[in-house]
């Protein structure tokens, strides 16, 4: 049997087995395929996808990183080809790479169809691995890709490279224009940096206001993708639906290393590099280097990290209960709810030493949603509790958490009636119109929202307003020096007159004598709240009466 007549035989097998085979020569980018490929591809198509970028034209760009990104020494994959007719189709491939001086240079495999995309899943933005708004790979995803990549970079010597891409002064867009515009905007850029990068890369939104772009193989143009990138900003807007802004960014770059120990580890650094970055000013650049602090300063991140991970799994993470009391009665209106977790000698940790933590590194939604469930655990146990609970900002901005918090209290008003839900003023700053989607929603399962730490951040009386909350505590640092320094009695006399003004309770937080609170009293403040009236306490003081 001669050679063509062993192809051609070959290709008859292939057929008849409904699969179609492919070779990929990654050097010259050149795709060869055997088999009835029109079934992919089209019938109306003169030849198949010769390259990447041919290819790309086809797969549905939500599952290009599922090709693109994966150089595993053996893969299995399904992902979606759009059909000229403009349906899904999908496919299921499995294949192998082969490597050269630890640089991949050929894949080769097989695919066939498996069924239609309206019979999977629905669409992939709305997947545990996708973020919402873009629809593009989430920090979860895009974490368990560097994970996978570094695997094999340490294998392969396989040089890649990760890059953090942060939208400079997005609050102040989200200020000017509302949060909707803010969102388009969002999308738009992400759309920019995908048309900017390489095939083979991948970009995912890792944080509010920050992308990742992972480049697998592609170290050696990081340098010229960041210029790139950051020229792009510079001479051309940003089209968000009827407004057109000019954008600049700044970028935190980190390229793989041997010493690499974890995908966590690498977004951190990179993370790093970002806010050196942005420190310089707008439309910045810098590559992480390591040193000796900042690498005990991040096996400190992720060991908390690691403790808070610990904390949520086996139930380790402890509330705290701090009184809330009527300014001119004394009695307890309700608790608000401190998270704790422990140092090795059993003492509490306070919040503030790993709430950034939890937001930093991607757990502020799984994280309250603990504390939330065990909240609504007292409060079915007691039924005349109130608790206040708070709730961090990036979880409060996200679309679906209004939806979240309505599947919880919906079959129980009586729990919704008796819990407060306090987001910081910075929150509300951010996000505003998402952050009224929530208020409102809560506001009519029964729920009082309180604006948390007022003083801190720059909320105007007009989004007070708009916002519809019922309680404004004042910031804790507001009351120091409270009762000797004029000024700051003027400020919070009036920040009392203006929350009565407009229709909110006031809760003065952080008291910690008796001067302060007689002045506070003397300036009709509703609630006070410190250590003077009681330190947050494990037990449960409802439990005793008091």
């Amino acid at each position: 049997m001669n050679e063509i007549t062993s192809i051609a035989s070959l290709a008859d097998i292939i057929s008849a087995s409904g699969h179609v085979a492919y070779q990929w020569d990654l050097r010259l980018d050149r795709i060869m395929w055997c088999g009835p490929w029109q079934q992919l591809f089209g019938s109306d198509r003169e030849t198949p996808p010769v390259n990447a970028l041919e290819l790309s034209t086809i797969v549905l760009p939500n599952d290009h990183h599922l090709i693109f990104n994966d150089t595993a020494p053996t893969f299995d994959r399904e992902y979606r080809l759009r059909a000229a007719d403009g349906s899904l189709i999908w496919v299921h491939e499995h294949g192998t790479t082969d490597f050269e001086r630890g640089r991949a240079i050929r894949q080769q495999g097989m695919l066939r169809i498996v069924e239609n995309a309206g019979e999977k899943s629905p669409y992939a933005g709305t997947s545990p691995d996708r973020d919402p708004l873009t629809g593009r790979p989430n920090r979860d995803c895009m974490q368990a890709l560097i994970e996978k990549l570094l695997k094999t970079s340490r294998e392969n010597r396989y040089q890649s490279a990760y890059l953090v891409v942060g939208i400079d002064k997005l609050a102040f867009v989200n200020e000017a224009m509302g949060t909707k515009a803010g969102d388009l905007l969002i999308c738009a850029v992400a759309d920019r940096l995908n048309e900017l990068t390489p095939t083979r890369a991948l970009v995912g939104r890792v944080a509010g206001d920050m992308f990742g772009i992972l480049l697998p193989g592609l170290s050696r143009e990081m340098e010229s993708l960041t210029a790139r990138i950051l020229a792009n900003f510079h001479d051309h807007a940003i089209s968000a639906g009827n407004h057109c802004l000019h954008l600049s960014v700044c970028i935190g770059a980190m390229p793989f290393a041997d010493t690499q120990s974890d995908a966590m580890e690498m977004m951190i650094h990179a993370e790093q590099a970002l806010h050196e970055a942005r420190q310089k000013g707008r439309g910045q650049y810098v590559v992480y280097i390591e040193s000796a602090r900042r690498g005990a300063e991040n096996r400190a991140v992720l060991d908390l990290t690691e403790k808070v991970k610990q904390a949520l799994k086996n139930g380790s993470l402890k509330l705290a209960y701090q009184p809330v009391i009527d300014a001119k009665t004394g009695a307890v209106v309700f608790y608000e709810v401190l998270s704790r977790l422990f140092y090795e000698d059993g003492s509490p940790m306070p919040a503030y030493e790993f709430i950034p933590v939890v937001e930093q590194m991607g757990m502020a939604q799984e994280f309250d949603e603990h504390v939330l469930e065990l909240s609504i655990q007292e409060l079915e146990a007691c039924e005349t509790l109130r608790l206040a609970v708070n709730i961090s900002g990036l979880t409060a901005a996200l679309p679906h958490w209004p939806d979240y918090m309505q599947s919880k209290l919906r079959e129980r008003p009586d729990i919704a009636r008796r819990m407060i839900i306090e987001i910081t003023e910075t929150a509300a700053v951010m996000d505003v119109d998402k952050i009224k989607r929530l208020v409102e929603m809560l506001r009519a399962m029964g729920s009082e929202v309180a604006l948390d730490d007022f003083g801190a951040g720059s909320t105007s009386i007009r989004h007070l307003r708009n916002l519809d909350f019922a309680i404004m505590k004042i910031d804790r640092d507001l009351l120091i020096n409270l009762t000797t320094n004029p000024e700051q009695q003027h400020l919070v006399r009036m920040l009392i007159g203006m929350a009565h003004g407009l229709g909110l309770r006031t809760v003065a937080e952080g008291i910690e004598d008796d001067d302060v609170a007689q002045w506070l009293r003397n300036e009709n403040t509703d609630m006070l709240q410190g250590y003077f009236f009681g330190r947050p306490s494990f037990d449960k003081p409802w439990q005793r009466g008091e």
